[in-house]
């Protein structure tokens, strides 16, 4: 690619250091496109998953990391990856600086001529204390984190520096996880012409052993939930709304630069990453391929599908217990997002009294998260009300729309449970989502719940592709 600044300024300043690791990497070897995939305690048998749709000349960073909090039978779990991958193919280079970074050549079982490359960070041993464990075989690495947020970093920042030399053709970093079942087509969806952010592919959740079987009840019910808050988000025309999951979405180069990166969190880091990047250009939510996830339950990251589901397991009453936002909910953020252009020249109160029915509870909720000096720093900036919109759209970004939905909660509108949160769907008194033809009053849990993700996701697919943007 040409010479990028902004590409320039990141790597210099904000990107981990890597020259010292990359030094004396084949400047020789072009790649096509590059994936980043963190993995803890995972089966190699995802290394097969990931080749099967795949191109050749296909680069695979992987980083192999594990919490400061995992066993030694984890590590070791993690560890198998790299020694899987030399078994099947071999080293073609390793970082002088340590062995924690190699690239290995492979080729797919099913397609012997197609050779992919895997760059492979192996950091699981950064928290060992040789003097707690004398037995240890690598000398700790200084300076690596634990966490998913820091691998996902690690990776992407070294597919940047590669993109950076020209080693890597395709700007579209992608992002996936090695619990992820990637479809026919992943490679090749990346093609609009048009200047983007980033892309978002659809996704479903499945056990990964079996290939065409619905998921489990519990993540059905999760999924449910993801997709409920999107469709919330986008029939109350707000401009964040794409769902915020670690393995399906691929960043450009640029945009990932001038957003400084993953953020360093052991979870959520997705969630922040997008929510920054949205803002500096269009995210485009693709209609297919669709990315299929693992439904299992998991206590790898603090907080998100694993966790969920996990979380759902234990529920006896997943009916009674399993709570969703009030969807009077997203009726007041409907409101709100139809008052902001008004706001350029009128006052809050004026302009809410006019156009909602609603004034006395969104002004105490907008005060809350700080609304008046965002509308006075706006104005500020704005010479026109095209300009302002934006402002007040970058400050009212993804983080405070969900602090917005969290206010009315806590304030106004508690959650209802996912029992009476179907019964709304079922006698058609949802404000955004339309009844199904379905019977849902006679079946079981498993099968409304089964109903309802059919339903809910063939209207989101409707709306496919969809794009996302503030400008």
């Amino acid at each position: 690619m040409t010479r990028n600044t902004v590409i320039e300024k990141y790597l210099a300043k904000y990107a981990e250091h890597l020259a010292s690791s990359l030094a004396g990497f084949p400047h020789n070897r072009m790649f096509e496109r590059c994936v980043v995939i963190p993995v803890y305690d995972e089966s190699p048998a995802f290394i097969e998953r990931m080749q099967a749709p795949a191109p050749p000349n296909t680069l695979f960073i992987t980083v192999l990391n594990c919490p400061q909090s995992c066993t030694e039978e984890q590590r070791l779990s993690t560890q198998q990856s790299r020694q899987y991958l030399r078994d099947q193919g071999h080293v073609m280079w390793t970082s002088q600086r340590h062995d924690a970074l190699q690239l290995i050549q492979t080729q797919a079982k099913e397609k012997a001529q197609h050779r992919y490359y895997w760059l492979v960070w192996d950091i699981t041993e950064w928290c060992i204390d040789a003097a707690l464990d004398p037995i240890a075989h690598h000398t700790p690495l200084p300076g690596f984190l634990h966490g998913v947020g820091y691998a996902r970093k690690l990776g992407m920042d070294t597919a940047l520096q590669l993109l950076y030399q020209q080693q890597i053709s395709d700007p579209f970093l992608l992002s996936t996880d090695a619990d992820a079942i990637l479809p026919e087509g992943y490679f090749d969806a990346i093609n609009s012409p048009s200047p983007l952010a980033g892309y978002i592919f659809p996704f479903q959740h499945r056990p990964l052993s079996t290939e065409f079987a619905n998921g489990s009840v519990e993540s059905q019910i999760y999924e449910l939930s993801l997709r409920y808050y999107v469709m919330g988000l986008r029939w109350a025309n707000c401009p964040w709304a794409f769902h915020t999951i670690g393995s399906t979405f691929a960043i450009h180069g640029h945009h990932y630069a001038a957003n400084r990166g993953f953020p360093k969190r052991e979870a959520g880091e997705d969630f922040y990453l997008l929510n920054k990047v949205a803002k500096t250009g269009s995210l485009l939510c693709l209609q297919s391929p669709t990315i299929s996830l693992s439904d299992r339950a998991s206590h790898r990251v603090p907080f998100g599908t694993g966790p969920a589901i996990e979380r759902l397991t234990r529920m006896e009453d997943k009916a009674g217990e399993f709570m969703f936002y009030h969807p009077t909910c997203f009726v007041w953020l409907q409101e709100w997002m139809s008052c902001i252009s008004a706001l350029f020249s009128d006052d809050l109160t004026t302009t809410l009294e006019t156009r909602s029915d609603n004034a006395e509870e969104l002004t105490i909720i907008l005060n809350l998260i700080g609304i008046q000096k965002a509308i006075n720093h706006s104005r500020k900036q704005s010479k026109s009300a095209t300009d302002f919109v934006r402002h007040m759209l970058t400050w009212f970004d993804a983080f405070r729309t969900l602090k917005f939905i969290h206010t009315a909660r806590d304030h106004f509108l508690p959650s209802v449970t996912l029992g009476d949160w179907i019964n709304s769907i079922y006698s058609g008194a949802h404000p955004f989502v339309p009844s199904t033809s379905e019977a849902l009053h006679t079946s079981s849990l498993a099968s409304k719940t089964s109903t309802l993700l059919t339903h809910i996701r063939t209207l989101e697919h409707k709306n496919l592709p969809y794009t996302c943007s503030i400008k």
